[in-house]
């Protein structure tokens, strides 16, 4: 992920493993994933809360007979943000992810003018994309849930 200055950061993974369902999500795929390649299953901007659930898997090493690296573990994992203060978000409905990264905000990010907007602690979930929609999105609370499939 990238700061406006241009230096990178990923997801904090005490963090992580904190949030309510995060330590779920790490049991089943092994680790902290990336959510690199994961399908943007749907997004639902509610009156003070966001939905966005994410459609993954985790890449092995294997390589099956037509030579495609083997997916396995797959899932829809769901990110549930409450008390949400902030949202910037670009691009098209549907959406491959390159990465997304969870973090606390130190400092109340810029470019939410007179609405507000996050403040010091805040939980930012952002996400990039290989193409379609991006961006990242400021609450106090989150929450993941997993439903394994397959």
């Amino acid at each position: 992920m990238m700061n406006s200055d241009g230096t990178s950061w990923s997801t904090e993974m005490e963090l992580f493993a904190a949030l309510p369902g995060g330590r779920a999500v790490m049991d089943w795929f092994g680790f902290v994933p990336s959510f690199h390649d994961a399908e943007l299953d749907r997004i639902e901007v509610m009156r003070g809360a966001t939905l966005m659930a994410l459609r993954t898997f985790r890449m092995t090493d294997a390589v099956d007979a037509k030579g495609a690296l083997v997916l396995d573990k797959h899932a829809i994992v769901t990110l549930h943000l409450s008390d949400v203060t902030g949202v910037h978000l670009v691009g098209n409905a549907a959406a491959i992810l390159l990465e997304l990264g969870i973090r606390r905000v130190e400092a109340a990010p810029p470019g939410f003018g007179n609405c507000g907007g996050p403040t010091s602690g805040d939980i930012e979930v952002s996400f990039e994309t290989s193409y379609g929609l991006e961006g990242s999105i400021f609450a106090r609370w989150v929450r993941l849930s997993i439903d394994p499939f397959r």
